[in-house]
């Protein structure tokens, strides 16, 4: 935890105070305007999931001193992370920055960078990092009647259950420029989960064009080891970490293995799931 008191002198000036996941967060700036950007920010990347407090200690500060000429810097914990002119690209970045934060010191819970659907009352795992096709095969999952949780953060209680994180699904064109635009579950046809699930299926996967998807089953001690690259807290929470991991590893089955077409595929990996998960 860090201090209590804000970096701010100017006492008209309100730092944003908030906790989330058990993360206690201030934001603070010597420009009004930019912490109440900052605050919508993290409301909307946090799905809401936001409660404001009056008082630290905080785990994560994030101080933006701006100039009069419009450049702004981004200090995080005391260590700068970027600088530029651009509020814009700014806010998006830290409509990144501060998930990770969050999923970096949640305090009883553990988030992975995966996606996740619902079928017959457990959860499809999809532990992947970023271009591998993830969001692609969450939005066919849900389109052939998967429950839409999340294609960007798994979020697991201490008991291993994964619950509903159902940001919009960021997807990128297919025609080689891959610009990034976003999918409803409405216009997917589909419906996002209400509440929170046992894992079944833990999947490692890409696609690779033409691939015929030839499956491996990992044990559970593999598996964790798979998963700790996905895990976000493994640094500031490593006991509780692996408590989890080794918790939702010894209960689902955990496959590998490269894949063909996400639209073909998703019916391939429901079937498969439908004659080998109880």
């Amino acid at each position: 935890m860090i201090s209590t008191k804000s970096v701010n002198t100017d006492s008209a000036i309100r730092p944003f105070r908030f906790e989330s996941y058990g993360v206690r967060v201030e934001i603070s700036s010597n420009d009004q305007d930019f912490i109440d950007a900052a605050a919508e920010v993290c409301r909307k990347s946090l799905l809401n999931n936001v409660h404001e407090v009056e008082n630290g200690p905080f785990d994560v500060h994030f101080e933006f001193p701006c100039t009069k000429s419009g450049r702004i810097r981004m200090i995080r914990n005391q260590e700068q992370i970027t600088h530029g002119r651009s509020r814009r690209k700014f806010l998006l970045f830290f409509d990144s920055i501060i998930r990770v934060s969050i999923a970096e010191y949640a305090d009883g819970w553990v988030f992975l960078h995966a996606g996740v659907v619902g079928w017959k009352g457990k959860a499809i795992v999809l532990p992947a990092d970023s271009f591998k096709g993830k969001s692609t095969l969450v939005a066919e999952l849900v389109r052939h009647g998967a429950e839409y949780y999340s294609d960007d953060f798994a979020v697991f209680d201490k008991d291993g259950h994964v619950y509903p994180f159902p940001r919009l699904l960021s997807m990128r064109t297919d025609d080689g420029k891959y610009q990034p635009y976003q999918l409803t579950v409405d216009e997917l046809g589909g419906i996002s989960g209400k509440g929170p699930l046992p894992v079944g299926t833990i999947l490692f996967t890409e696609y690779v064009p033409k691939k015929r998807w030839t499956p491996t089953v990992l044990t559970s001690g593999q598996g964790v080891l798979e998963l700790v690259q996905y895990t976000f807290p493994i640094r500031y929470q490593p006991d509780f970490s692996f408590r989890v991991l080794n918790k939702i590893a010894s209960r689902a089955t955990i496959l590998t293995g490269s894949r063909g077409p996400a639209e073909k595929f998703a019916r391939t990996l429901l079937n498969f799931v439908d004659k080998t998960v109880d």
